[in-house]
Parts: structure tokens; sequence; C-alpha cells
């Protein structure tokens, strides 16, 4: 096993092509997006919540049960482009607190001599990272991956290895 694919937080990178320009996509992508600076109660007036730039942009879901599961960062010039999701950073850093605080229990059943605890707590971490993470991850990549097809009209998705 290699150690880049040893990797703590999913990631995806994938290579697009268009069925329109990109700068068709950008506005029909605008339309569908609310900005990540206002504040709005009802967030399901749109389906992105995020950031457009001229040809990039940033999104993330505006379903508040798995929205920060994936961060897209996107980037598209004529009828190509590149996506990168990846988990965001709000989940990341629960994640990371919840593993400081089960290695801490394992540390504890290190000195008062309860082995037979370090093994739950490790599974803890694997049932974490493998089936909460992952599975969540995939599920959240589909559905997003889902409607930005419709909306830029995404002609061919490929997953690529470049990054």
């Amino acid at each position: 096993m290699n150690l880049k694919q040893l990797k703590i937080f999913p990631k995806n990178n994938y290579s697009v092509e268009l069925k329109i320009d990109s700068t068709s996509a950008i506005s029909k992508l605008k339309n569908c997006t609310l900005s990540k600076e206002q504040y709005v109660a009802n967030w399901s007036n749109k389906l992105f919540i995020g950031e457009i730039k001229e040809n990039e942009f940033e999104l993330k879901l505006s379903k508040k049960l798995y929205a920060d599961f994936c961060v897209v960062h996107g980037k598209l010039e004529n009828k190509k482009g590149t996506l990168e999701i990846q988990i965001g950073k709000v989940l990341k850093i629960i994640f990371v607190l919840v593993i400081l605080f089960i290695f801490s229990g394992i540390i504890t059943a290190l000195i008062q001599n309860k082995f037979e605890e370090i093994f739950s707590l490790v599974m803890g971490i694997i049932v974490l990272r493998f089936i909460f993470l992952e599975l969540g991850f995939r599920y959240a990549t589909k559905s997003i991956l889902q409607k930005l097809t419709e909306i830029i009209e995404i002609k061919t998705l490929q997953k690529s290895n470049l990054f």
C-alpha cells in the first residue's frame, strides 16, 4: 500500500467537458447559488451556497443535513473544467476533535491496564472514518455531481488522479 493512498479525509478530482461554454455555465450556476456571506434562515431556496468568481467557484449543497460533507472547488475554461471535491473544514475539525478524544481514552485505558477497552476505542475510530466519513462523502458527492451535471450541462465527467 502506497502512502499516497492513505488519506484521512476523502477527496475526489474530476475533469469535465461541458455542452455549453463556461460563461453560460457560470451564469447558470450563479442563478442557483446563494452567497456564503449572506445569512438566510431558509437555505432551501437555492441549490448551492458558495462563492463564484469569473471562472472559478467554491460551492456546497444548501441542504442542512449534509451540506458540509462536500465542498466543490471548480474551474471552468472554454468547454472544459476541473472539479475538486473534498470534505468541509467544519467536519474535518469535528472529526479531529473526536479522534483526539478517543486517543485520550486509549491512553487512559493503557494507564489503567484496561486493555479490553482499547479494542472498542480503535473500532470507534475505524467506524467513524470508513463508515461515517466515507459513506457520507460518497453520498454527498453523488448528489452534488448530479446537480452540477444538470445545471452547468456536463457532457462528460471523468475521475482524474492528477492532484
